[in-house]
């Protein structure tokens, strides 16, 4: 079961962003794996910029 976990800032988790990142990313595993595209398994986690780290600062 290949599985893709993304995690992006929880303002860009929309209930319209979800669905097509869901949809595209699935597709591009698919076509550059051969998995069938109902074995393949999408998380998407929102985020919060307080709880997400670049440089050793905290981004938000």
């Amino acid at each position: 079961m290949p599985m893709i976990e993304v995690k992006l800032y929880d303002h860009r988790v929309t209930e319209e962003s979800v669905p097509k990142m869901i949809e595209a990313l699935t597709d591009a595993l698919h076509e550059s794996s051969g998995a069938a595209k109902e074995h393949i398994h999408v998380v998407i986690q929102g985020v919060s910029p307080k709880h997400w780290g670049i440089a050793g600062k905290p981004a938000g």
